[in-house]
């Protein structure tokens, strides 16, 4: 398996030029099927099929793998490495896995991805079970030989590795929203709570009462999850009953002392220059999770659509706010941060190299 997986990465990747065009792609791709012994000369694969749809319509997809008495198994959709898989890539494979009633279909780019679509879920689109990233370190690289494999495929092995996939997916969900709830405005009062029930045998109440109204209380997330969640206590402000946190930061010693949202803008252009670097690729450093609720970096299309009837969008969107990817997207930088979530971006700032002094 693993011997099979490391062909695959040298033919999907290792092996071939950064632009390389979709067809001459798609020959890799053949030989990487060949690989997992689909073979066109004996009916395995169909290349660029074309299938009628409605009355005068047809659809062609790039590949559709058959069975030895000819049934449609699943379904596979190229693009050039070079470019992101975007969502748009994927609604072009969820139209063939629907109109060719698949369950099964896979994305093959700079990466491979597998998407289900079948009774096991109930999501408007297909879903995505797994990403694979065409490396020979991908961990996950034998399980996609394992089940695409012509001698072992099965949708018995298929349905298995889909349930798994759904539990993933479903824990981490719940976690989220569990996360969220435990870092909620409203649990924080229920610490509170908890703190003054937990004096109360030591202190009379009104004591505890006036204590804790010159304390704040914030619980910080962290990606990592070998750094648990903490919370930090931070002593009201007794002048003014204010505990608004005005901390500014310089970057690479530099003179300007920058907001968070302003720091967060400059630490991604810089990075860029610095690491010039594709968007999805950028995504995976600048994880979603990070901000919360918009996202650390957003495609500048995405955003004008999302809040087109909005005065406040939430990004920076000045001209020279926009930044471009080094293949060619351009993208913009969310405004939304305070002590909350600041703490993130600092420490990955650290972790890639950065110098960031807090004033």
């Amino acid at each position: 398996m693993n011997e099979k997986w490391e062909e695959i990465c040298f033919l999907l990747s290792e092996n071939i030029g950064t632009e390389i065009s979709e067809s001459e792609f798609e020959q890799n791709v053949i030989q990487a099927l060949r690989v997992l012994n689909w073979k066109e000369f004996a009916g395995d694969i169909q290349i660029r099929p074309s299938f009628p749809f409605g009355a005068s319509n047809r659809i062609m997809p790039d590949f559709v793998i058959n069975s030895p008495d000819k049934k449609n198994l699943f379904v596979i959709e190229i693009k050039q490495p070079s470019i992101p898989l975007t969502t748009k890539f994927q609604q072009q494979l969820f139209s063939y896995m629907r109109q060719l009633r698949l369950e099964y279909g896979v994305l093959i780019g700079e990466a491979i991805q597998v998407f289900y679509d079948g009774d096991l879920t109930n999501h408007d689109d297909p879903v995505l079970l797994e990403t694979f990233r065409i490396e020979k370190t991908e961990t996950k690289g034998e399980k996609f030989v394992e089940l695409f494999t012509k001698e072992n495929f099965s949708f018995d092995l298929l349905k298995s590795f889909t349930e798994n996939s759904l539990k993933k997916i479903n824990r981490r969900a719940d976690r989220k929203i569990l996360t969220n709830k435990i870092l909620s405005e409203e649990y924080q009062s229920k610490v509170l709570e908890l703190i003054k029930q937990d004096f109360l045998n030591e202190y009379d109440a009104e004591l505890i009462d006036n204590a804790l109204s010159e304390i704040t209380i914030n619980i910080l997330g962290h990606q990592n999850i070998e750094t648990p969640k903490r919370i930090v206590y931070e002593q009201t402000n007794s002048e003014n009953g204010s505990s608004r946190d005005t901390t500014k930061y310089r970057l690479n010693g530099g003179n300007k002392r920058l907001a968070k949202n302003r720091f967060v803008l400059e630490f991604v252009r810089q990075y860029l220059k610095r690491k010039p670097t594709t968007f999805s690729r950028l995504k995976n450093v600048f994880l979603d999770e990070f901000q919360g609720s918009t996202g650390v970096v957003n495609e500048l299309e995405f955003v004008e659509t999302k809040y087109a009837n909005k005065t406040d969008k939430r990004h920076f969107l000045e001209n020279d706010e926009i930044l471009e990817s080094s293949d060619g997207i351009k993208f913009v930088v969310s405004t939304q941060w305070g002590k909350h979530n600041i703490t993130e971006i600092v420490d990955l700032a650290r972790k890639e190299g950065f110098q960031v002094e807090e004033v």
